[in-house]
C-alpha cells in the first residue's frame, strides 16, 4: 500500500500488525470482508483501505458509532469527514471526503449518496444486513405487475454497492443464526457474484419445504465448495491470532452522542436529592450512576458483537439494580449461542462472588461476567483471562483506573485486554473524562503503562480529592 502517512511518528506499515497488513494488500484493488474478532482493529484497517485511492468514501455503521468512526478518521486519514443524521437529506458538499451514517437512516439518504458518486463504501457491522428481500410486488400506474425496489436497509445496501466500485464489509459474527443470513451480505459486497437468493440457499442451505409451509434453510451442503469461495472474499483474524500480535493491554475511549444514548433509569431524582444532603462525593457518584445507566443499549449490543465472535468480556457499572438488569438480558439474549452470563454485586454474598470469580477464571470458552466496581474493581484476581473489558461506569481518579484496569492487566494474563471507557456526551462523563482519561492516554504514549499512575496523579490532583470533586461538577449544578 503506497502511502506516505504514520501514525504516532511511525510509518503506518510498521504500525499495523501483520494480519492488518495481509488484509490491506489482499483487498487494496479489490472488494471483500474483513471477518475479524472483535478489538482486532479493523476501524483503522477499514480507514486505511479507503485511502488506496483517490475518491470520496461512505461508512455505513451502527448509530452510536458514528462518533468514534469521525474521530478515527481523523488519526487515520486526512480527509474531511461528516456525520449525516435524521431522515431529512441535503446535498453533500463536493469537497467533502468522508461521510458517516447509520444503517437505520441509510434507506432516505439513498438517492443523494448515489448522486455524491462515492469511489468506496465500508459497511460496518455487515451481519445487519442479512435481509435477503431486494425487491417486492406492486402494481404501476397502467395496472401492469411489476418489481419494485425495496427501502430495507439491506437493499438499500445492495444497491448502493451497484453504483460503488469497491467495497468493504466488516464483521465478527457473520453468521449468527444460519448460512442463509450470508447471501444478503455476500450479494452487497460483490453484488450478483453469488446468483440470487434462491439459488444460494439451495446449492449451501439444503434448502426443502417447511414443515409449515415456505422453506426450510436451516440445513448445510456442499459445504467444501462454500468454504473454498468464502476463503477468496473474506480475510479471517481469529481470536487466538489475535492474541499473538496485540500488547498486553490497550485502552480506548468510546463517545455516545445524546441521540445514541437511551434513557436513564428511573428512580434518580430521590437519589439525587439523598446525595446532595450527603455531599460533593455522593453527588459525584451518583451522577456517574446516571450516566452510566444511558449507555446500556450500547454495552448490550458490544457484548453481544464480542461474546458471540468468542471473547471473554467483563462490564463494570455502578448501581446493583443496573448490574441485575444488564445480567438478565444479556443472559437472555446470549442463551440460544450457549454463551453463559452470571452477574454479582455487593448484595450477593462473599461465597457467592467468590464462586462466580472462579468460575469466570476457570472458563476456556467465550463468556460474560457483570459487576459493579465497588464488589469486583479492587483486590479481586482472576480477571486476567479477559479479552474486553466494558468500563460502563467511569473511575473518577487515578488510584481508581489503576485499580481497575490492574484487575485485568496483572501477572497471570493470558490475553491481551482492550479496556474500553464509554462517555456519555453531556454527561458527567465528559468532565471525567477530559479531567483523567484523557491524560491517561497522554501518559500512555509517551510513557511506559506502569508509570501512568503515579504522573496521572499529579496531572489530575489527586492530592486534592475535594479539588477534583469540585472541578467535575462544576457544569453539573
Amino acid at each position: 500500500m503506497g502511502t506516505s502517512l504514520t501514525i504516532d511518528g511511525v510509518p503506518v506499515m510498521e504500525w499495523l500488525t501483520p494480519y492488518q497488513r495481509r488484509g490491506l494488500e489482499r483487498f487494496e484493488h479489490r472488494s471483500g470482508v474483513l471477518y475479524w474478532a472483535t478489538g482486532a482493529g479493523k476501524t483503522a484497517a477499514a480507514l486505511l483501505w479507503s485511502q488506496q485511492s483517490p475518491g470520496r468514501v461512505v461508512v455505513v455503521t451502527k448509530a452510536n458509532t458514528k462518533r468514534q468512526w469521525k474521530v478515527e478518521a481523523q488519526k487515520f486519514t486526512d480527509v474531511s469527514s461528516r456525520i449525516l443524521r435524521g431522515h431529512t437529506t441535503t446535498p453533500i458538499p463536493h469537497d467533502c471526503g468522508m461521510v458517516i451514517i447509520n444503517w437505520e437512516i441509510l434507506p432516505h439518504w439513498l438517492d443523494v449518496l448515489i448522486k455524491w458518486r462515492p469511489t468506496r463504501v465500508i459497511y460496518d457491522e455487515l451481519h445487519r444486513a442479512k435481509n435477503w428481500k431486494r425487491t417486492q410486488k406492486a402494481v404501476d400506474s397502467q395496472g401492469r405487475i411489476i418489481q419494485q425496489r425495496l427501502r430495507n436497509v439491506s437493499a438499500s445496501a445492495a444497491h448502493l454497492s451497484k453504483h460503488v466500485p469497491r467495497r468493504l464489509g466488516l464483521t465478527a459474527t457473520p453468521i449468527r443464526d444460519r448460512i442463509s443470513d450470508l447471501w444478503s451480505q455476500l450479494d452487497i459486497i460483490e453484488p450478483g457474484g453469488w446468483g440470487t437468493n434462491w439459488k444460494f440457499i439451495h446449492r449451501y442451505c439444503d434448502a426443502k419445504p417447511g414443515k409449515y409451509g415456505g422453506l426450510d434453510t436451516s440445513g448445510r451442503s456442499n459445504t467444501d465448495e462454500l468454504k473454498r469461495r468464502l476463503a477468496k472474499v473474506m480475510h479471517v483474524v481469529t481470536v487466538d491470532e489475535l492474541a499473538q500480535h496485540l500488547p498486553a493491554k490497550r485502552r480506548q475511549i468510546a463517545y455516545l452522542d445524546k441521540e445514541d444514548q437511551n434513557a436513564p433509569a428511573r428512580g434518580f431524582k430521590a437519589e439525587f436529592k439523598r446525595a446532595a444532603k450527603a455531599g460533593p462525593s455522593a453527588l459525584l457518584s451518583v451522577r456517574l450512576a446516571e450516566a452510566a445507566t444511558r449507555k446500556r443499549v450500547w454495552i448490550i449490543e458490544t457484548t453481544l458483537d464480542a461474546a458471540v465472535s468468542g471473547q471473554k468480556v467483563v462490564i463494570f457499572t455502578g448501581r446493583r439494580k443496573d448490574c441485575d438488569r444488564l445480567g438478565s438480558t444479556l443472559a437472555k439474549k446470549l442463551a440460544k449461542d450457549d454463551v453463559e452470563v452470571r452477574w454479582a454485586h455487593g448484595g450477593n454474598t462473599a461465597k457467592e462472588r467468590e464462586e462466580i470469580r472462579v468460575w469466570y477464571k476457570d472458563n476456556a470458552d467465550p463468556c460474560v461476567l457483570v459487576g459493579t466496581h465497588d464488589a469486583w474493581g479492587e483486590a479481586v484476581d482472576g480477571l486476567q483471562c479477559t479479552d474486553l473489558a466494558l468500563f460502563a461506569m467511569l473511575p473518577w481518579t487515578p488510584g481508581s483506573v489503576i485499580q481497575s484496569e490492574g484487575r485485568f492487566a496483572r501477572h497471570g494474563q493470558t490475553r491481551p485486554v482492550l479496556i474500553m471507557y464509554v462517555v456519555a456526551a453531556g454527561t458527567v462523563d465528559e468532565r471525567v473524562s477530559e479531567l483523567l482519561l484523557t491524560k491517561l492516554e497522554a501518559v500512555r504514549d509517551t510513557l511506559d503503562d506502569d508509570l501512568s499512575g503515579e504522573v496521572a496523579s499529579v496531572l489530575s490532583g489527586e492530592a486534592d480529592e475535594d479539588a477534583i470533586i469540585a472541578s467535575i461538577l462544576e457544569d453539573f449544578t
